[in-house]
């Protein structure tokens, strides 16, 4: 029998607990009805999507806020792995968005945004890839361009998601630029871009998971590695960084490490994980680590250990919260268990189970490749037909502006050529005076002196800017361009030019080359893992927007492919 005083101490502490958690939530409501009474739009949808956030009303609020508040708690149920719950949560306050659309023209669109994201995540995590990009089209249309450069990343999960990695990368570099180049703020406001762009850098890393999964090339491990690190570096110098981020890339590292089949490191990360609790309170989390615990121990077969982190997923009422890549993975991790304790029996059961989703998923993957294959036809249309119509419009106005344009330059040139001839004349005249009344032009000679002294000071100044660039690396910015350069030197494109071939002895291509390379070929020889990258990171990493490019400038200047040469370094270091 438990001790009074025992039981005392623990009802204590548990209302110590809920008081402290229902006063954070009165705390963060008060300041969330206060920011919706401020009208700060962004701001509390920031504040709205977070799942440990209970929110209650404390005002009457507008229609859009009554909408947002819906579309944020369906975006909690979501986080807490109960989809279908958030499907009709979703599709229900859309439905009435729709209905309301000439009450709501400020935020109309960014609320079928929300709505469109939820959506189209949710039918993923199902593994109804096809579904969430029709949801994509049906009520995307007729949104506004900043919209639609938001929704690139949707397709960019969807053609990972449809084994076109490739593209996926593509588009996500498309995203990444899109935010990076948007001084404006009009995607994103300031207070949300960094982690919109680590949340993408994450999402590289996850395509370069997937893609290794499907063909096995250890490199683009490197790859997912570096794309998470980008993210965490951002993450962690924020306001708002928490625990759960950290635990969130160790948890990445730990996925690495187990595909990399360094079982004992993968294993003690998934525990250091598990150990937090926040971290374990989110579905995701608990997937990935119960999942991961369940592969090693398969792997190291110890089978009592794999079954018990299995049924924590698969028995405890949890496996309809499973996102689709998991349900299968279970089916297949217990197939294998099975087979290893000669249970046959099970052991076909739950192939056949796995063979069973597969189907269904090639059936959803053809869908899918199909719609994207009919939306970029469409997008090309679109664009085509847009050209059309913006030339018809204005080649009225064109004709008009051509005929003014050509006929004022024709007057200009005439008056600026008889003003030249007038000017030149009584220079000419000025000069033949001065000649008659100086013996020797020493004003002449001076003035040339001084330009000399002038012009050297100058150059000598480019140099010096040019070698501090240099110092700080900047020729790693796919930025670094001629007319960027002299912008930043206070010169033109034209001067900076022939002052780098006269004193370099290369044309500016030539010389951004040679710094590149330069630099690539030491990180080569002194850092193993910037080996193991592949070459479209490496191309990046060094500031070429193309990897065809940066191949033909290394092969320029090594006489060899940038593979090839790594393949012989790792060779000659081996040897040593």
């Amino acid at each position: 029998m438990i001790p009074v005083k025992k039981i005392l101490i623990i009802y204590f502490f548990i209302s110590i607990k809920i008081f402290s958690q229902n006063s954070f939530n009165k705390k963060e409501s008060i300041e969330i009805d206060s920011l919706i009474k401020k009208d700060q739009w962004d701001l509390v949808h920031f504040k709205l999507n977070n799942e440990n956030l209970k929110f209650k009303r404390i005002s009457k609020y507008k229609l859009h806020y009554h909408f947002l508040i819906k579309l944020d708690s369906a975006s909690v149920l979501y986080k807490e792995g109960k989809y279908i719950d958030a499907k009709k949560a979703v599709l229900s306050t859309l439905s009435q968005i729709q209905s309301n659309k000439n009450e709501l023209p400020e935020h109309y669109q960014g609320l079928k945004h929300i709505a469109i994201t939820r959506l189209f995540y949710i039918e993923k995590r199902l593994g109804n890839i096809s579904q969430g990009l029709q949801y994509l089209n049906l009520f995307s249309q007729g949104m506004n361009l900043s919209y639609k450069k938001k929704q690139i990343i949707f397709f960019a999960v969807a053609y990972t998601e449809l084994g076109n990695y490739r593209k996926g990368i593509e588009l996500l570099n498309t995203h990444l630029k899109d935010i990076r180049f948007d001084t404006k703020n009009t995607l994103y406001r300031s207070f949300v871009k960094k982690e919109e762009i680590a949340a993408t850098f994450n999402t590289k890393g996850d395509t370069f998971i997937k893609w290794y999964k499907d063909i096995g090339d250890k490199q683009l491990l490197d790859s997912a590695q570096h794309s998470y690190e980008n993210a965490y570096k951002i993450m962690k110098v924020l306001s708002n960084f928490s625990s759960y981020s950290k635990a969130l890339f160790i948890g990445r590292q730990a996925d690495i490490k187990l595909l990399k089949k360094q079982y004992k490191s993968s294993l003690s990360l998934y525990n250091k994980c598990e150990r937090d609790s926040v971290f374990m309170n989110k579905n995701f989390s608990r997937e990935t680590v119960w999942l991961g615990k369940a592969e090693i121990y398969t792997y190291i077969k110890k089978n009592d250990s794999a079954f018990y982190y299995i049924n924590k997923l698969y028995n405890e009422k949890t496996s309809s919260k499973c996102t689709y890549e998991n349900k299968l993975k279970i089916y297949h991790l217990l197939s294998m268990n099975y087979e290893s304790i000669n249970d046959n029996s099970n052991a076909y059961k739950f192939a056949k189970l796995s063979l069973s989703e597969i189907g269904k998923k090639h059936i959803q993957d053809t869908s899918g490749n199909s719609f994207l294959g009919v939306h970029e036809q469409l997008e090309i249309k679109a664009i085509s037909e847009e050209m059309l119509r913006k030339n018809r419009r204005n080649t009225l106005l064109l004709i008009i502006v051509i005929a003014l344009t050509f006929g004022g330059a024709i007057f200009y040139i005439k008056y600026y050529y008889n003003n030249r001839k007038k000017k030149i004349f009584l220079e000419f005249q000025k000069k033949i005076e001065e000649k008659k009344n100086l013996p020797i032009n020493h004003l002449t000679l001076e003035k040339n002196k001084n330009l000399a002294i002038i012009e050297n000071e100058l150059v000598n100044r480019i140099l010096k800017s040019l070698e501090l660039l240099e110092a700080r690396e900047e020729f790693l910015s796919n930025n670094f361009k001629l007319i960027s350069i002299a912008k930043q030197l206070n010169t033109n494109t034209s001067y900076l030019s022939k002052i780098i071939n006269e004193h370099k002895g290369i044309s500016f291509s030539e010389y951004v080359n040679d710094l590149r390379i330069n630099y690539l070929l030491k990180e080569l020889e002194k850092n193993r893992i910037f080996r193991k990258f592949t070459i479209q990171t490496i191309s990046e990493e060094i500031g070429y927007k193309s990897s065809t490019t940066f191949i033909k400038a290394f092969r320029d200047r090594i006489k060899m492919t940038p593979s090839d040469y790594i393949k012989k370094l790792n060779k000659t270091l081996e040897e040593y």
